[in-house]
């Protein structure tokens, strides 16, 4: 009988020392199946260049495994980056805002792409200049130097140094970070993920993680201007897994009602997470959870930090094969223009043209060619007397007329045979005029002598 009342006595206090344990203790057991559902809502979409709907998403879905960086889905988000950068015209994306280029470093580092040469241009070399990061003060220093130390293919251990003396610097009293006089749990967050792998910034860790637990409320979350939100618990529970603290069971962060992985765990909606407890499911408020919770089972199975793709293969861009320099044309020596041939059909010969004109050509032809042209004329007309042998005073006419050697080629007579066309005797006129000038004379001569 005793030994039932101890058992029954043992079962009571068993009893009343797990109703003691809050209820939320348990449920963080379950952020696997709210952990998947998320990155179920996220990949639902294409995502596209912006702080909502594109890097972080990517991020998310690259680090959780949910997206291959050699797949369509990284591809086609790749490819529209390039398009982005290219329409920009600058490695730097916006002249007052960092986080436009961390962000996207961050991004294409974890899909295995070199943020060093993107369209042409070097997104990282911009986050080398301090005066360019901290002008969004701790929180852009902090992203540029996660977005620096992504992958040691970047260097840069100068420009790095810089910016975690500069964080160093601006460490509000009593640990912890903020935009402005008191200690802010969001920028502390990302200034812890940010410094954890640098070893002179340790004791500002730890400093750090003990102002977090210090703003820490009781149910496990926390408050960012008077508000609090899904994302601030998302970005501390960031900050834990990469300094190696479990927000679901280190006693610094489970306070009266819960954990701080609890406190998130109370945003979500089924499908996704809410920016304010009860709210609908948000697309930021999502994106934030769904990479906390990613660096939370990093943490958990031992994998690397959530900010270290040292463990993402770089993707090298297909170097085109070389294409063969053409070998110049040579230039065709103009051939000469060929000497013109002589046609066929010689040139006329040109028509002689006589040394001295005849004195008088008939108008036409006689009706018959005498035989025979005499040498001399005749010694008396018919009638009158022999005319005497002794010349007269006046020099006699010539006896023959001139007349031309050749006969004028004729364009259009018949041929004859290969004869010679009888020549026109053109002196009889001339010659018989002579003569009657002659007789005339020698009357005149005899009447004037008798």
């Amino acid at each position: 009988m005793r030994k039932l009342r101890y058992r029954l006595i043992s079962a009571l206090l068993a009893i009343l020392l797990l109703a003691a344990v809050p209820f939320s203790a348990f449920a963080s057991a379950d952020w696997q199946t709210p952990y998947s559902a998320v990155l179920n809502y996220i990949s639902g979409t294409v995502p596209a260049f912006g702080s909502v709907g594109g890097e972080w998403r990517v991020f998310a879905l690259a680090r959780s495994g949910r997206v291959r960086p050699t797949g369509s889905y990284c591809e086609n988000y790749y490819a529209s980056i390039e398009s982005v950068v290219r329409a920009a015209g600058s490695g730097t994306l916006d002249p007052n805002k960092a986080t436009e280029n961390s962000r996207l470093v961050i991004a294409l580092s974890s899909i295995g792409r070199n943020a060093r040469s993107v369209a042409g241009y070097d997104l990282v070399e911009p986050l080398t200049d301090l005066n360019f990061v901290k002008r969004q003060g701790p929180t852009g220093a902090a992203y540029a130097l996660l977005a620096l130390g992504a992958r040691k293919e970047y260097g840069e251990s100068s420009a790095k140094n810089a910016i975690v003396d500069f964080l160093l610097s601006v460490e509000r009293p009593g640990g912890g970070w903020s935009l402005g006089t008191v200690a802010d749990p969001d920028v502390t967050a990302a200034v812890i993920t940010a410094l954890a792998p640098y070893s002179k910034a340790n004791e500002a860790v730890a400093r750090g993680v003990g102002k977090l637990s210090e703003m820490q409320l009781d149910n496990g979350g926390f408050s960012t201007m008077g508000a609090q939100t899904s994302e601030s618990s998302s970005q501390v529970i960031t900050a834990l897994s990469t300094v190696g603290i479990d927000a679901a069971t280190d006693p610094r962060f489970v306070k009266a009602e819960g954990s701080a992985l609890d406190a998130l765990l109370n945003y979500y909606t089924g499908t996704g997470f809410a920016h304010s407890q009860g709210g609908s499911t948000n697309a930021m408020a999502s994106e934030q959870a769904a990479y906390s919770l990613c660096a939370y089972s990093r943490f958990k199975s031992g994998q690397r930090d959530l900010y270290d793709m040292s463990d993402v293969s770089m993707i090298s861009e297909a170097t085109p094969a070389p294409t063969a320099t053409p070998k110049p044309t040579p230039t065709p020596t103009p051939t000469p223009a060929p000497t013109p041939k002589p046609t066929d059909t010689p040139a006329p010969t040109p028509t002689p043209v006589p040394t001295e004109a005849p004195t008088e050509t008939p108008t036409e032809a006689p009706t018959e060619t005498p035989t025979e042209v005499p040498t001399e004329a005749p010694t008396e007309e018919p009638g009158t007397e022999p005319a005497e042998t002794e010349p007269p005073e006046t020099e006699p006419a010539e006896t023959e007329p001139h007349v031309q050697t050749e006969a004028p080629a004729a364009t259009d007579a018949p041929g004859d045979g290969g004869n010679t066309p009888p020549k026109k005797l053109y002196w009889i006129i001339p010659a018989a005029a002579a003569a009657a000038i002659a007789v005339c004379a020698l009357v005149l001569w005899r009447k004037k002598h008798g």
